[in-house]
């Protein structure tokens, strides 16, 4: 016996009578394309950005700090005349030295050689390590409506901008201690050419009053330097004012004059025409 409950629909085999099955091929209208208002089509279009004018990196009213751009290599090609110099004098002594105690001189000679060596090695070692850290970690240029304040780890320099006297070319490299103290003979010829030739570096120094402060932890054979050039007596702790103060502002940036320190001296000093 059977039995049979409600019918419904027909499912997934026969559509419904008012749902006929489409032709093959057949693919729903579109709708039609809606457009914006008048009043937007004819409204002007924004076009590409046009670069404006070039804009200040500083308004010239806080402090800035520039990090110096010299390199410890860079200074020691310029000092490689004075290294080899040391080796070479270096050897001869230690030659002499040894040859008293070996008199055979394939011995004591190929000794000093490789003593002399040794000794321009080291001083060169020490002297990148002290560049390295100068010029890494301590020297620093700070520009403020004050004026221009420059420190290495040794000497506070600090310059007005009102007290700025001019730019001028000169040497910026400072004279060691020993410089020139070699006069006579051949060896001392040659120890003030080796000095010479690792104390010259030609720049473009801002020139004018200045003060000079000595800072705590500072070398005195550097301040002693100083004291040479400017009379003062920083060696002994004491500041000093410079009628002719130097800051090289080519020690922190490449072009300078076109650059942030020529935008501070062009705000603050327009009649000294830098970078015109």
């Amino acid at each position: 016996m059977t039995t049979s409950g409600p019918q419904g629909p027909p499912f997934g085999r026969f559509p419904d009578a008012d749902r006929p099955v489409p032709p093959a091929g057949w693919q729903p209208p579109m709708p039609p394309p809606v457009y914006p208002p008048r009043s937007q089509q004819l409204a002007p279009q924004p076009g590409p950005l046009q670069p404006g004018p070039p804009q200040p990196l500083h308004d010239f009213t806080g402090t800035i700090e520039l990090k110096c751009i010299l390199t410890s290599d860079r200074e020691l090609r310029r000092g490689l005349p004075l290294f080899l110099f040391t080796w070479v004098f270096a050897s001869l002594v230690a030659s002499v030295i040894v040859g008293m105690m070996l008199p055979n001189p394939a011995v004591y000679f190929p000794i000093g050689i490789a003593i002399g060596a040794l000794i321009a090695l080291l001083m060169r070692w020490r002297l990148k390590a002290r560049l390295d850290r100068t010029y890494g970690e301590l020297q620093r240029l700070q520009l403020s409506p004050a004026g221009l304040r420059r420190t290495d780890g040794n000497l506070s320099t600090e310059m007005a901008w009102s007290q700025i006297d001019r730019i001028e070319t000169m040497n910026s490299a400072l004279p060691s201690a020993g410089a020139n103290v070699a006069r006579t003979g051949a060896a001392g010829a040659a120890a003030n050419a080796a000095i010479a030739a690792s104390q010259r570096r030609v720049a473009a120094g801002i020139v004018g009053r200045a003060r000079l402060t000595p800072l705590p932890g500072a070398h005195r054979k550097q301040l002693q330097a100083q004291d040479r050039l400017s009379g003062g007596r920083l060696a002994r702790g004491e500041a000093h004012i410079a009628p002719q103060g130097l800051i090289f502002p080519s020690e922190f940036e490449e072009d300078w004059m076109s650059g942030t320190v020529g935008a501070w001296l062009r705000h603050y000093r327009p009649d000294l025409n830098v970078g015109a």
